[in-house]
């Protein structure tokens, strides 16, 4: 990936220019916002910060928003929405459209691989944006309606492919896709946060060939 997504999200913002949408006081505040936030996340970071960050008086903020919460939720939370989802789909949907010439099992290699090299190089903004995720229905909602659901449907399209291709067991789809996806979350979760020093004792091709390989054939001595 040539741009790590600060840098991506920076230009984005850098080139959102529609003064009818935004000023560009609230422009310079939400690049302030969202530099301070992925630094030191959303409640560590105070509204003097963003203003002097921004070069604005603290006042200048809170005649546009009443809190920091609603900062977040009216001005960060749709910038970071509209970039955030095709940033962290792009790669998903080149490797879906290619599938069809490749077995089940290098296209998933190839997906665990580009989505643990995709949080691994921007491992705290993921933290970052999770967290408030968390805690902030909206972005939650936010998320979900836009990256999940794609993700989902890009995942349901190869896995009834694969079902009348007979690759698949003619298993629910919903069930297939919880798998898998389970099984990325698992290897993101030891990796960056229960053992990753367990996790680190194999190279990362061989923790995908072994994920990949319990999610196609089980576990079961057959």
């Amino acid at each position: 990936m040539s741009r790590s997504f600060e840098e991506s999200l920076m230009q984005f913002v850098e080139e959102l220019k529609d003064e009818s949408e935004m000023t560009e006081k609230q422009r310079r505040i939400l690049q302030a916002s969202l530099k301070l936030f992925a630094a030191k996340g959303f409640h560590a970071s105070s509204t003097a910060e963003i203003a002097k960050e921004a070069g604005v008086a603290e006042g200048t903020i809170f005649r546009h928003y009443k809190s920091k919460k609603d900062l977040l939720l009216a001005l960060v939370a749709p910038v970071l929405v509209k970039f955030a989802a095709p940033f962290i789909l792009k790669d998903v949907r080149v490797i879906f459209q290619e599938q069809a010439k490749k077995p089940l099992a290098e296209v998933l290699t190839e997906l665990y691989r580009n989505r643990l090299e995709l949080i691994g190089a921007n491992e705290k903004h993921v933290r970052i944006l999770l967290q408030e995720a968390f805690f902030h229905e909206e972005i939650r909602e936010a998320m979900l309606s836009t990256v999940f659901q794609e993700m989902k449907r890009l995942a349901a399209k190869l896995i009834e492919e694969r079902k009348e291709a007979g690759e698949l067991r003619p298993l629910p789809t919903e069930a297939v896709f919880r798998m898998m996806l389970s099984s990325l979350l698992g290897m993101i979760l030891f990796k960056h946060v229960t053992e990753p020093e367990e996790y680190a004792k194999r190279s990362e091709e061989e923790q995908i060939a072994l994920t990949v390989d319990m999610l196609l054939y089980g576990i079961a001595n057959r």
